[in-house]
């Protein structure tokens, strides 16, 4: 075997092995101990990037399908089979990320029997089992092929074209439905990337960066199997004119260019970078048509984001393409193309991930059981895709091992040989490294392992349906309160008595939750964002210029004074309306950190419930397994015994 490809798949087996790892530790512990996501975040790295992203990435199958099938482009026939093989893995691996990523897995198969015809993901669902359906048939006559089936593989290259069209239908569909999925939330999203047109510029950036994904991963494998078609090279004989002292010489020289497949590569290259021109257009003309270029000049971290995905994913492709200079060789144009795949998985993550981020207030990073089981699912599908493409005519007429080269060891009896003989099979190698790799992902990523540090407090579970009754369990330990909040809010007052215990709110906002100012079970939150007010200064006070965040300090800050916590107005100068504050505040009060969510909850509570514990009948108000049911002996216990295991 190649020692370049024998590389290649061992990093593939080390993040498979981890990834299965990662797998094992989610359905046992669930999302919430395995991952980073939040109920301001919840579509993280599995959803978005294995996911949407995915599907996006494996477009080559219908694309390439409509330029051999419906335009009769011969010439990209070459080209079908390994497009074929991605649109078949690509979409295998998104479906078998999704099961990690909902919450219950057990029930993936509800939407097959359970419609929601409301709903885009239900037909997102329907498209993409469909069309990995229609990848399966696709990819059949490439399996039989090699089985010698040859009746089977004549049967399915009967049915192709029909199979082909179908697929188009489906992946049009699907594909312009992922970016419907987010056209449902514009006060959310940040400008920059919100659009009525996010279906279409979806499904654009899709074909234009699956596409581009076929030419990249066909230049990678020539360099790895053989070259000779990709990188050459050819000599080519040509006539040049030379002029000497004595007259007129003819002369002949020989050029060496690229191999006789680099033509047919740049050509789909090209069409890939079309699409993805009239993509950079559309985007264009977006941000003038609704005015959020002026995002692009504010220099948050929104508009960098926006300028790698467009610098890195369309503009430098673009340049390298339209360049005749570099469009026909090999290296420049494989940059250029996973410049665009990259380009276009980078949109994604915008899109659904780092586009929420401000609206959240919070930011999300994977943890390491998401990147493992994320990027195993990736590398797993690219084991399968190089064990086919090296036994099957996916990208030649022969299978890719007949261009590898073997290994061989002499047998000697040295330690030294011994362990090459090891390394040099392939079931050795991969059994050492599921030996070392397994058991330390193990460690890494088993939750009870993991760092102590504070965790989020998390929201009231709604114990029936109309929220009437809340069940806080702010840590998810498992040291429940169940709290009638409608029996309460009825005794208290009805809706007047609200500010009682939301004694302080986000600004313009009524009543907001606990744990949005008490975020730690025991530590208090700075609840005080400085680069959100100064963004919502400017847009209250309606201030222009290039940054009119910085013009916002004057409204706050005494001018001619250094800009610090002392030289500030009192928050409560101007929100002493609008935060529906309880009773006459005081002057210690600086809004700017909230206390622990357990001192929160004691004081808002023990205060009334000591002064109604005086009433015989409310005696029991007094004792703290009244409300904290879990400290009764016997489900105490079973919270001990739980922790202890």
């Amino acid at each position: 075997m190649n020692n370049r490809v024998r590389v290649l798949k061992d990093i593939f087996w080390i993040l498979s092995f981890s990834g299965l790892v990662a797998a094992l530790l989610r359905m046992l512990f669930g999302l919430g101990a395995t991952t980073n996501l939040t109920d301001g975040i919840p579509w993280g790295l599995w959803k978005v990037f294995n996911m949407i992203a995915g599907v996006a990435l494996s477009t080559s199958g219908f694309t390439v399908g409509f330029l051999v099938y419906v335009l009769r482009l011969d010439r990209f026939k070459p080209y079908l089979k390994p497009a074929i093989l991605i649109a078949f893995l690509g979409y295998g691996c998104s479906c078998l990320a999704l099961l990690f990523d909902i919450g219950l897995p057990y029930r993936f198969w509800h939407p097959i029997f359970m419609w929601n015809i409301n709903s885009f993901l239900f037909e997102v669902f329907w498209c993409v089992l469909l069309y990995f359906t229609v990848t399966a048939i696709e990819l059949a006559p490439l399996i039989f092929e090699g089985l010698k089936a040859q009746k089977l593989v004549k049967f399915f290259h009967g049915i192709a074209f029909v199979v082909v069209i179908i697929g188009i239908s489906l992946s049009s569909l699907h594909h312009s439905s992922l970016g419907s999925l987010f056209l449902v939330s514009p006060q959310r999203l940040y400008p920059l990337w919100y659009s009525p047109r996010l279906p279409l510029l979806f499904i654009l950036s899709a074909m234009g960066g699956g596409i581009m994904l076929l030419v990249m991963v066909r230049i990678i494998w020539a360099k790895f199997y053989n070259p000779e078609p990709v990188f050459g090279p050819v000599s080519r004989q040509e006539t040049t004119m030379i002029h000497d002292s004595r007259g007129l010489v003819c002369a002949v020289s020989s050029r060496k260019e690229p191999g006789f497949e680099m033509p047919d590569i740049s050509r789909l290259a090209l069409i890939g970078t079309g699409i993805l021109l009239i993509y950079l257009l559309l985007k264009i003309t977006d941000l003038v048509a609704l005015g959020t270029w002026r995002e692009l000049l504010s220099g948050q971290s929104e508009s960098w984001l926006y300028g790698i995905e467009l610098t890195f994913g369309l503009l430098l492709p673009l340049v390298l393409m339209l360049n005749p200079r570099t469009r026909n060789k090999p290296v420049p144009v494989g940059v250029a193309a996973g410049l665009a795949a990259f380009g276009m998985v980078f949109n994604r993550l915008n899109v659904g991930i780092f586009g929420y981020f401000r609206d959240a207030e919070v930011v999300y990073f994977p943890s390491l059981t998401e990147w493992a089981l994320g990027l195993g699912v990736i590398a797993a599908a690219g084991l399968v895709f190089l064990g086919l493409a090296e036994y099957l005519p996916v990208f030649d007429d022969k299978p890719a091992n007949a261009y590898l080269r073997k290994i061989k060891i002499k047998s000697t009896s040295t330690s030294h040989q011994v362990w090459n003989v090891v390394l040099a099979d392939s079931l050795h190698r991969v059994s050492l490294l599921a030996v070392f790799v397994i058991p330390i992902s193990f460690i890494l990523m088993y939750p009870p392992y993991r760092g102590s540090e504070a965790a989020l407090i998390k929201p009231s579970l709604g114990v029936d349906l109309q929220r009437s009754i809340l069940e806080i369990d702010g840590d998810r330990r498992g040291y429940t309160t169940t709290f009638n909040h409608a029996d309460h809010q009825r005794r208290l007052g009805d809706t007047g008595s609200c500010a009682r215990c939301h004694h302080i709110c986000v600004p313009k906002d009524k009543s907001t939750p606990c744990f949005r100012c008490h975020q730690y079970m025991h530590d208090s939150t700075n609840i005080f964002n400085h680069e959100e007010h100064k963004l919502f200064v400017a847009r209250d006070e309606k201030l222009n210029g290039w940054h009119p965040e910085n013009y916002a300090c004057e409204k706050c800050h005494s001018v001619g004074t250094p800009r610090t916590k002392n030289s500030a107005r009192d928050c409560l100068e101007c929100h002493r309306e609008n935060m529906f504050l309880v009773g006459e505040p005081t002057k210690e009060m600086k809004l700017m950190y909230a206390s622990s969510f357990c001192l929160a909850m004691h004081e808002n509570c023990l205060a009334c419930h000591r002064q109604e514990a005086v009433k015989p009948e409310y005696a029991h108000l007094g004792e703290c397994s009244t409300c904290h049911k879990t400290l009764q002996r016997k489900d105490r216990e079973k919270i001990v015994t739980a922790e202890v295991m």
